[in-house]
């Protein structure tokens, strides 16, 4: 939640998959009728699936790319003509043979949307604990202060108020496909939701700022399953952000 040189320093590595080691077998693609859509700012691209390979180019969110295979944590794709690695925590694969999966795929099948625009500065998972928290909850959008924040759902504002270490926060209760969630949107500069509110998806709720544990304008943003429950050791009710954008 907080973003210094050495939050910084980590999220590159998570981004760039050094979260990960490459092991395991190739698994044969059915055909060319898959694709990889990247999910991340940032992504680097190696000549091989793991950390000792070279960094050939760098990758950003909404760029697709064929799918070859998967070693362990590695996605193997085409890239630029050659077969090249990524992280496989920030790709999404789908189908192009199905025309209903490939519009889910750029619509977002699971109902939401990013909040904001910027690339992804710490990553969701386990911390060093150095700020008072084992376990990042959501995960940080690099932003100028007053940029924008957007619902990533339909749904309706259970809290709008400036608390704790999310500062300037706001909270939404949605139901996505049936279940219930709730995403969670902090360090904001200004609030522009009141509780109870019904609100569209997109819709303009504040905009970035550094408000509450930050240092530096970011936006941190959670999504919970169900109702909102913390935990800074562990997800709790959290779950990973980047698999529902």
């Amino acid at each position: 939640m907080k973003r210094t040189i050495t939050t910084l320093a980590m999220s590159a590595l998570v981004v760039s998959g050094f979260a990960a080691t490459g092991t395991g077998k190739v698994e044969a693609s059915s055909g060319s009728s898959y694709k990889v859509k990247i999910k991340a700012d940032g992504l680097r691209v190696r000549t091989g699936p793991s950390l000792k390979h070279r960094i050939v180019d760098g990758v950003n969110a909404g760029q697709t790319f064929k799918y070859l295979g998967q070693t362990g944590n590695w996605t193997k794709l085409m890239h630029k003509g050659e077969k090249r690695y990524v992280y496989s925590g920030y790709v999404k694969k789908y189908n192009t043979s199905n025309k209903s999966a490939k519009k889910a795929s750029f619509s977002s099948s699971t109902g939401f949307m990013r909040p904001t625009s910027g690339p992804i500065t710490q990553g969701y998972g386990n911390a060093s604990g150095k700020y008072g928290y084992t376990f990042h909850n959501g995960i940080d959008f690099g932003a100028p202060t007053g940029a924008p924040v957007k619902a990533a759902a339909a749904g309706k504002v259970i809290k709008s108020s400036y608390q704790g270490a999310y500062g300037n926060h706001v909270m939404v209760e949605h139901k996505v496909n049936g279940i219930s969630y709730t995403t969670v949107y902090a360090h904001l500069s200004k609030r522009s939701v009141f509780v109870g509110q019904s609100i569209p998806k997109g819709a303009n709720i504040g905009a970035v700022g550094s408000t509450g544990n930050s240092f530096g304008s970011h936006l941190h943003f959670e999504i919970h399953r169900g109702n909102y429950t913390y935990s800074g050791s562990s997800a709790a009710s959290s779950v990973n952000p980047l698999a529902f954008l």
